[in-house]
């Protein structure tokens, strides 16, 4: 059972390119990302979001000051409370599922080279819709905004800070026209997402093209260490959401499912996952280029329920 009052809103901001990939392509981008189905917007499996909320956690847990001594101890102990937290396929009966669920981390602002700045958050009247009802699983009542539009070749600003965004803005190849603000829309994002200190709305299909052609497409190669030159056929190209993406996800958390423990309650599940991932996190792949790294911020975490 998962309660309003402990599910949290996780609102993750990419400090570098990320590879959440979808395997390998036939087509010109040998290693796509994963992509919503549905629309082709960008997104982190529900699993991959796991995963990295549980290696970060254990790594965490590990080098704690306040876990068993020595390091083994610690690593052992570790291992063990992600077990229980985040689920196990060993232990009694097969194992057990864990206490904590997790969304597909979805797209929320999407960076965009432009005319007005070196570039810009933006979003669409689609993704904020979802937004709202997703926001709504935390108790954050958001007021009024299901008729949201915006002009098909407009644009409408949400957050200027430094007054740059005015007249005609071309994104990428496509130009548009200022409409009018929408305040409240305005306040809301905000106050959710300050990140975004140049954030436009945009049409729904204006974002989906931009979406799927302004990602960011790099080549990788071998090199033969025998030789010092590149590996035939070694050639890839490979395609990574572009660094200052703002993407969200929410966590449900739940009991701790032991059979013959006293369940740990839910809020202090919540408080010791949160603790952990308090700053940074990394997800996808590539690793050790420095690829995926994210800062976390948990923007409803005293607000649930709120205005």
């Amino acid at each position: 059972m998962y309660l309003q009052e402990n599910t949290k809103f996780c609102l993750l901001h990419a400090i570098s390119p990320v590879h959440a990939g979808s395997g390998a392509a036939t087509g010109a981008v040998d290693l796509p990302i994963q992509r919503e189905k549905h629309s082709g917007w960008p997104q982190i499996q529900a699993s991959g979001v796991k995963g990295a909320f549980r290696n970060h956690c254990s790594r965490f847990w590990a080098h704690s000051s306040t876990a068993l001594e020595p390091f083994a101890g610690k690593v052992k102990q570790a291992e063990e409370a992600a077990n229980r937290i985040f689920g196990s396929d060993t232990g009694h009966g097969g194992g057990q599922a864990g206490a904590v669920a997790f969304s597909d981390a979805r797209l929320l602002a999407f960076p965009v080279r432009a005319s007005a700045a070196p570039f810009v958050w933006v979003t669409c009247p689609a993704l904020v819709k979802r937004l709202l009802r997703d926001l709504a699983l935390v108790g954050r009542k958001t007021g009024n905004m299901a008729a949201l539009m915006v002009p098909k070749d407009s644009y409408l600003v949400i957050a200027d800070t430094a007054n740059v965004i005015s007249g005609d803005l071309v994104l990428e190849d496509v130009c548009l026209s200022a409409a009018d603000k929408n305040e409240e829309l305005s306040n809301f994002l905000q106050d959710l997402v300050p990140e975004a200190e140049r954030l436009v709305l945009v049409s729904d299909d204006h974002f989906t093209f931009l979406v799927e052609n302004a990602t960011e497409i790099q080549a990788q190669i071998k090199i033969d260490p025998a030789t010092g030159i590149t590996v035939i056929g070694s050639l890839r190209y490979e395609e990574l959401l572009p660094a200052e993406t703002i993407m969200y996800c929410l966590i449900f958390f739940g009991d701790e499912k032991v059979a013959g423990d006293d369940p740990l309650k839910m809020k202090n599940i919540a408080d010791v996952v949160t603790s952990a991932v308090a700053s940074h996190i990394q997800m996808g792949g590539d690793l050790t280029l420095g690829r995926g790294i994210f800062a976390v911020t948990w923007p409803l975490a005293d607000n649930n329920g709120g205005e």
